[in-house]
C-alpha cells in the first residue's frame, strides 16, 4: 500500500473507530478573483468548537476553466509543530471522479500532540489554480466541498480528540474578473450646452456598458459601443464607463471633467445711423454701422419692434429702404452670442421724410430760370444778398455746396447751350440726391 493509501486508510480508520460528533464546526471554502489567463488562489479555512488533530476534504471544479497547481499549508497550519507546519500535509491534484482535488492532513505524530485550537475564520489551506485564458469575464466557477472524490472516497472530516466530526460546508468559488474599458477621453465639449463625446475602447465584448456622470447611471449601452454623448457637469465631476458581462460589472474607468467655461465676447458699439437717399415718390436708403469684434452668432437688426433683417455674425452694416413718413422710425441693432443670448442692444432714428418741391436753378424763386437768378446766385455769394429761401434751387449743379460754380452752370445752360440743370428741372420736384447740408425752406412757386 502507497504512502497515500495508507494515511488515508488510516485517517478513514480513525473516523470509524469514533462516534460522530455534531456541532457548529463549519469547513468554509473561499473566493477568489481572478483575470483570464491568470493563477489564482482560494483560502479554506475552518471553524471548530474543539482543537483539531488532523482532517480531510474533497473540492470539485470545473476542469474547462481551473487547472490545480498545488495546495500550500494555511496560516493555521503553517504555525504548527513550531512553526515546521503539520506534519502530514498530503494532496492529490487528480482524483478520482474528478475533476477535484483532495487534502488529508494529521497535524502530530509524535507523543507531544499539536493541534490546531478551537475557533473561526482558521486557514488550514491554500489551494492554488490556473486560470483558463478561454475563461468568460464574469463566470462564476463553483468549487464545491464533496466525498465523492477518490478511491475509496474522501470524507470531509474533523478528528477532535479522536473522534470524528463532519462539519457542515460552505462552498466558493473563482470568479472571472471583467476588464474595465480604457480611461475615457472627453472631446467636442459644447461650451453652450455642456454636452461632449466620451470615447474608450473595450478589451474584450461586453454584455452591456454603463455610463456614469458624477457617480449617477445616465446612459446604458451595447456591449460595444465605444462612444456616449453625455452633459457635463458645471464643475469637475468623475465621468465614468463600466461593462457589464455574465451580469458582473467591470471596475469603473474614469477622468475627471466639467463644462467649459463660456466668456461671453464683448458688446458692439459705435451705432451710426444715416439716409443714404431720398428717392421722389418712393422714400429713403438707409445705412446703420456698428463695430464689434465678437465672436456673435448672428446680428438682429429690428424696425419699431420688428425684426427686419437676421445677418452674419461677422457683420458691421444693415442696408436697406424707408417709405416716406412725417415720424421718425426707431432702429434697434441686437448683437447674439455663440450660445443665442443677446449681448447687448444698441438703437437710433431715423425721419424719411418727403423734401419740399422746387425747380433747380430758379435762386430767386420767381417761377422761372433766366439772368435774374444768376444775379440773386451772386448777390448772395458776394454782394450780401441774405440767405435764399430755397438754397437747393441755388445749388444749380447740385454738387452739394453753394459757390461760384453754380451762377457759371446757369450761365452755361442759359447762353452757351451748356446742360440743363439736374433734377427736379424744369418742373417742381423734390431732391432725389438729398444727402447734401443744404435745405429748401420755402419755395413758393411749387406747392
Amino acid at each position: 500500500m502507497n504512502t497515500r493509501r495508507f494515511f488515508t486508510f488510516a485517517v478513514l480508520s480513525l473516523s470509524l473507530l469514533t462516534t460522530s460528533i455534531h456541532a457548529q464546526n463549519v469547513l468554509n471554502v473561499g473566493e477568489s478573483i481572478s483575470a483570464a489567463g491568470s493563477n489564482t488562489q482560494v483560502s479554506v479555512t475552518i471553524d471548530n468548537t474543539a482543537p483539531v488533530l488532523g482532517f480531510s476534504f474533497g473540492i470539485t471544479h470545473d476542469g474547462a476553466v481551473l487547472t490545480p497547481l498545488g495546495i500550500d499549508q494555511g496560516a493555521a497550519t503553517s504555525l504548527l509543530n513550531g512553526g515546521s507546519g503539520a506534519e502530514y500535509f498530503f494532496e492529490d491534484l487528480a482524483p478520482a471522479n474528478g475533476p477535484g482535488v483532495i487534502l488529508a492532513c494529521i497535524t502530530t505524530f509524535g507523543s507531544s500532540l499539536d493541534s490546531i485550537p478551537a475557533g473561526t475564520g482558521q486557514e488550514i489551506a491554500v489551494l492554488n489554480y490556473s486560470v483558463s485564458s478561454t475563461a468568460s469575464p464574469g463566470s462564476s466557477n463553483p468549487l464545491n466541498p464533496v466525498t465523492t472524490l477518490g478511491n475509496p472516497a474522501t470524507n470531509i472530516v474533523f478528528t477532535v480528540g479522536g473522534v470524528s466530526v463532519f462539519p457542515a460546508t460552505n462552498a466558493g468559488a473563482v470568479n472571472i474578473a471583467v476588464p474595465p474599458p480604457t480611461t475615457p477621453s472627453i472631446s467636442s465639449a459644447d461650451v453652450c450646452t455642456c454636452e461632449a463625446v466620451v470615447t474608450w475602447t473595450n478589451p474584450i465584448n461586453y454584455n452591456s456598458i454603463e455610463v456614469r456622470v458624477a457617480g449617477a447611471l445616465v446612459q446604458t449601452l451595447a456591449g460595444t459601443a465605444t462612444s456616449a454623448t453625455v452633459t457635463l457637469p458645471v464643475s469637475a465631476e468623475s465621468i465614468c464607463v463600466r461593462g457589464i458581462s455574465n451580469g458582473t460589472a467591470s471596475p469603473d474607468a474614469c477622468t475627471i471633467e466639467g463644462c467649459p467655461v463660456f466668456i461671453p465676447p464683448a458688446p458692439i458699439a459705435n451705432l451710426t445711423c444715416e439716409l443714404t437717399s431720398n428717392v421722389p415718390g418712393t422714400g429713403c436708403e438707409y445705412l446703420l454701422t456698428w463695430s464689434g469684434a465678437g465672436p456673435y452668432s448672428q446680428i438682429n437688426v429690428s424696425l419699431d419692434g420688428v425684426l427686419v433683417d437676421t445677418l452674419a455674425g461677422t457683420a458691421t452694416s444693415a442696408t436697406g429702404a424707408l417709405p416716406f413718413s412725417t415720424t421718425g422710425v426707431n432702429f434697434t441693432v441686437e448683437a447674439i452670442d455663440i450660445c443665442g443670448g443677446s449681448v447687448n442692444t444698441l438703437a437710433c432714428s431715423l425721419l424719411c421724410e418727403e423734401g419740399p418741391t422746387f425747380v433747380r436753378g430758379d435762386c430767386n424763386a420767381d417761377g422761372s430760370n433766366n439772368i435774374a437768378d444768376v444775379v440773386a446766385a451772386l448777390t448772395f455769394l458776394f454782394g450780401g444778398g441774405g440767405t435764399p429761401l430755397c438754397a437747393d434751387a441755388c445749388d444749380i449743379n447740385d454738387d452739394g455746396n453753394l459757390d461760384i460754380s453754380d451762377p457759371v452752370f446757369l450761365l452755361s445752360n442759359l447762353f452757351s447751350n451748356g446742360n440743363n440743370p439736374p433734377a427736379p428741372y424744369p418742373n417742381c420736384g423734390v431732391d432725389g440726391t438729398d444727402t447734401d447740408p443744404l435745405d429748401c425752406v420755402n419755395f413758393p412757386p411749387c406747392p
